[in-house]
């Protein structure tokens, strides 16, 4: 069964669809890709129940359809040519793509991400062979420059730095595991180092604290006392780093 309605948050109205199912015991709200809101909630909550759960999410819905909303226009797909930006540590830098005898590994000059692919190659494997390039190079320079702020954070957590791992998402720039493995976003490493500590250490606090109470906060704020001049940085900034 489902239905349809809308709340008003400040001047904006948001549209949402309710599904119900006799499977659920909790509601919950998901915010898609495509800007559609849904509630899914057990049969028999009431309209107003439904509402007053919207509402106290409301600023987080209306977050993540602005974002959805940046994402879609900003959102074409990479070319890898010589010329496009890629940022990295926050910093701009163009890609470079030059040929040579051989290929070698991608390396970062003044403000230039520099490419050298052999002049032998065939064209139509040249974008694809830029774009495994440039992912290696992101992948290993997110490893090195997240280990580090891991070891950091924990030592001021006082816990032994936990695993982690570098995934491409979509969604989010970081999760914890049930196993407290840490899985840190690729595209994370595009932006400065302030939103990268941001990100490593509430992760870290999610290994004492599973959830979002004021425990976690505090923990969270106790070792980063700016956080959320940095949580909201990276809310502005986030649509911008594509890979």
């Amino acid at each position: 069964m489902t239905a349809t309605a809308s709340i008003e948050f400040g001047t904006s109205r948001i549209d949402y669809e309710v599904k119900y199912s006799s499977r659920r015991k909790n509601l919950s709200i998901a915010v898609h890709p495509n800007k559609k809101v849904e509630v899914l909630a057990p049969p028999g909550l009431s309209q107003e129940e439904i509402q007053g759960a919207l509402r106290r999410k409301a600023g987080w819905v209306k977050e993540r359809l602005d974002w959805f909303e940046q994402m879609s226009q900003l959102a074409v797909d990479r070319e890898y040519v010589s010329g496009e930006t890629f940022l990295y540590l926050g910093r701009q830098y163009r890609l470079k793509i030059v040929y040579g005898t051989k290929r070698s590994p991608v390396k970062l000059r003044g403000k230039f991400f520099e490419v050298t692919l052999p002049r032998s190659m065939p064209e139509q494997d040249r974008q694809e062979a830029v774009r495994r390039a440039m992912w290696r190079w992101y992948r290993a320079h997110a490893q090195e420059k997240i280990r580090e702020i891991v070891e950091h954070y924990s030592a001021r957590l006082g816990i032994e730095p936990p695993e982690f791992r570098i995934k491409y998402q979509a969604k989010r720039w970081g999760s914890c595991s049930q196993g407290s493995v840490l899985n840190i976003n690729l595209r994370i490493i595009m932006a400065p180092l302030s939103q990268i500590e941001y990100v490593v250490a509430h992760e870290l606090c999610h290994l004492k604290y599973k959830d979002h109470s004021a425990a976690f906060w505090d923990l969270l704020r106790l070792v980063m006392p700016n956080y959320e001049v940095r949580k909201e940085n990276l809310r502005r900034s986030g649509w911008q780093y594509l890979l």
